[in-house]
């Protein structure tokens, strides 16, 4: 007879499964505790204690007044990808949207960590990165316009990397970035689907060629509920 208290890991478990094996979706909801009774003949609390130890682990994650729904794996990156070749690699059909792709000039702050004099032009592309349809990352992009002066031909709904790489001969081996914190304002709920403000992740920073040139400057914003960045640091001795 199973015992009572490894019950809601027998549950968790088959939740997992189902997760991994593709029948639960990242995005889609889960069945709720009610209807978990019902499939697995469990108590409500056995089924609350199932849910609840997913939550924890970061499986799936609640929204109040509507329900569990399964969370994006999170993204392990070691090295230099594309938002593109990350979300390939996780089994994720990547798709992005242009929002913004214009000449901007006169942006001191970006001029200076670039390098650059201040009236140096720009390419300004801003896109939303999608994941099987599920908007996961909002990013703006800054490239020195006289670096690829013809990059409007091609289509940046594409890997920017390979882009970059193929055309131009930059290859991308060094970010250095910035990991911070931030609220979503009006305009990022509206396009991460939020009905109230959340917290955002805000990764921005330079990427390099592997001799040291200076490539381009990105600002992205992530729902950290669909997209993790996890960062390995190890102890010199």
């Amino acid at each position: 007879m199973e015992k009572i208290g490894t019950k809601y890991l027998r549950i968790k478990k088959d939740i997992e499964n189902k997760i991994n094996n593709g029948n639960y979706k990242s995005g889609e909801k889960i069945p709720s505790e009610r209807k978990l009774c019902e499939l697995y003949s469990i108590s409500r609390m056995t089924a609350r204690q199932a849910i609840n130890e997913l939550v924890k682990d970061g499986t799936v994650y609640r929204e109040k007044g509507r329900g569990t729904f399964v969370s994006s794996p999170n993204f392990l990156q070691r090295n230099v990808k594309s938002f593109t070749d990350t979300l390939r690699e996780r089994g994720f059909i990547p798709k992005t949207e242009i929002i913004e792709f214009s000449t901007v000039y006169n942006l001191k702050e970006i001029s200076r960590m670039m390098g650059v004099p201040a009236e140096t032009k720009f390419y300004k592309i801003k896109r939303l990165r999608l994941g099987n349809d599920l908007p996961m990352a909002l990013e703006t992009v800054y490239i020195q316009k006289d670096k690829c002066l013809d990059l409007d031909k091609h289509d940046i709904s594409n890997s920017l990397y390979e882009i970059l790489e193929k055309y131009y001969g930059y290859k991308i081996e060094n970010i250095s970035c910035d990991i911070d914190a931030c609220i979503a304002n009006n305009i990022m709920m509206k396009i991460f689907n939020m009905k109230k403000a959340r917290a955002l992740l805000k990764i921005s920073g330079i990427s390099y060629t592997q001799d040291g040139k200076k490539v381009f400057y990105e600002e992205s914003y992530y729902r950290p509920d669909l997209y993790k960045y996890r960062v390995d640091i190890h102890r010199r001795v």
